[in-house]
């Protein structure tokens, strides 16, 4: 959501002649002492020979206005050079026409007319002026998003209305010039421009009911019309709530129906939401480094797993498991929060229908202060290879990377999915969709949605 200022270029051209009105020829000439050039001199440029020729015109026989163009034998001086003598080279000095005969400002560079103030007050709106004895009392435009007011006086005929924005203020339904998401949560989501042609974004709004800030969320595989999301995240009392979703004839995600309510524990739930093959729900733990686990039909943590003992740093924010057809698919992947560190680690099932984490590997640091993770869907446009989208909170962006053997991010491939936000925190793929989720921990605390991603599951 500049005024450029033109400039008037003025050039003075000066040019030389012989008096008659022809341009002095640039060739070389032989001169004397006083620079005079000599009535017999040849011109440097024509052939000598031994004799003259008779025919040729000479520049006394031959006065420069007698001597027709085409009339001149081929080896005749040219018209050019005749009687250069009448005119000598400093006949006509450049200082005869000074380059300040017409300054510069005494050019009209500026467009806008001198205020006569003495005409102020004729009842007519001349040049400089505004108003005549018609000048505006009031500046009222109704539109809600604007402040009005008066400038000028009627005294000098300058009256004027100005309308400005109202500021970068959250809450008051306005988007400013000047504003966008991150300063002003009033004004709308964008899509970064490489990815603008072929995806969009939706606000879903604030999820009803769910106590903020927002942590990650998830949609249950086992029934698409539920989303899960935390609350109160990143502390104690945080929780996993449950909410419907609205979908349209194409099975997009148009809408959040709460209110919400309560469905899970979740205390320090962070970016990374998810469920196992099994229906284990995983949860990360921020700050205190842990991993969750909640057992299909469970309603609270059934485990809980210190990460750093393990090797995992601190604190762990992103989950996300390579899906399959993806590089490196069926790996574990997590992201510490602020570091950037991505780890891979490897879940094996235990005897009570959780997991045991181990073999915690740190491949690689990611900027922004990564949160959650999401895999892209194979196909989609403008991703001819596998990748992965992340949720940077500190770097308030939404950002895609290309993905090695491995599934892991290529770090140079970095690009910009969506920009000017804050505080995005979780992520997931809707699996009928494709559809992209994030929640925002902040930030005015929504849930917005991607579309244009290869749909996963048609209905």
């Amino acid at each position: 959501m500049g005024k450029r200022s033109a400039l008037a270029l003025v050039s003075i051209c000066v040019a030389c002649s012989d008096g008659g009105g022809a341009i002095i020829d640039a060739r070389s000439v032989d001169a004397g002492a006083d620079g005079v050039v000599a009535a017999d001199a040849p011109l440097t440029d024509a052939p000598s020979t031994d004799a003259p020729d008779p025919d040729a015109a000479t520049v006394d026989a031959a006065p420069p206005d007698a001597a027709a163009v085409d009339a001149a034998a081929p080896d005749a001086a040219p018209l050019d050079a005749a009687a250069l003598d009448a005119a000598p080279l400093d006949a006509a000095p450049l200082d005869a026409a000074p380059l300040d005969a017409a300054p510069l400002d005494a050019l009209a560079l500026d467009a806008t007319p001198a205020v006569d103030a003495s005409l102020c007050g004729n009842g007519t709106v001349d040049p400089g002026e505004t108003c005549d004895g018609n000048c505006p009392t009031t500046c009222v435009d109704a539109l809600t998003c604007t402040t009005d007011a008066l400038v000028g006086t009627p005294a000098t005929c300058d009256v004027a209305c100005v309308h400005t924005g109202t500021g970068c203020v959250a809450g008051d339904g306005c988007c400013s010039p000047g504003c966008d998401n991150a300063t002003d949560s009033d004004c709308p989501f964008v899509i970064a421009p490489f990815y603008d042609p072929a995806y969009d974004i939706r606000d879903l709004g604030s999820a009803p009911g769910v106590p903020t800030n927002y942590g990650g969320l998830t949609i249950v595989p086992s029934d698409p019309s539920t989303l899960l999301i935390g609350g109160a995240a990143n502390g104690s009392a945080g929780a996993i709530y449950r909410l419907g979703v609205q979908r349209d004839v194409d099975g997009h995600i148009v809408g959040l129906t709460g209110p919400a309510t309560l469905a899970r524990a979740g205390a320090y739930n962070d970016g990374g939401v998810l469920f196992t093959d099994t229906g284990v729900l995983m949860l990360a733990r921020y700050p205190t480094n842990e991993l969750g686990m909640q057992r299909a039909g469970s309603t609270v943590d059934d485990k809980v797993v210190a990460l750093t003992p393990i090797g995992i740093p601190s604190s762990v924010g992103g989950l996300a498991v390579v899906p399959a057809g993806h590089p490196g698919a069926g790996r574990w992947k997590s992201l510490s929060y602020p570091s950037g560190q991505w780890c891979e680690f490897t879940l094996t099932p235990d005897a009570t229908g959780t997991y045991d984490v181990s073999a915690p590997v740190q491949r690689l640091s990611l900027v922004g202060g990564p949160e959650g993770i999401a895999y892209v869907p194979l196909g989609s446009p403008l991703f001819p290879n596998p990748s992965v989208i992340i949720s940077e909170y500190q770097g308030g962006r939404v950002v895609t990377y290309e993905v090695d053997a491995l599934g892991d991010p290529i770090v140079a491939t970095r690009r910009d999915l969506i920009t000017s936000l804050v505080g995005a925190e979780g992520a997931a793929i809707d699996p009928v969709s494709g559809d992209f989720l994030f929640s925002t921990f902040g930030g005015g605390n929504r849930v917005l949605v991607v579309r244009g991603f290869q749909q996963t599951k048609r209905r």
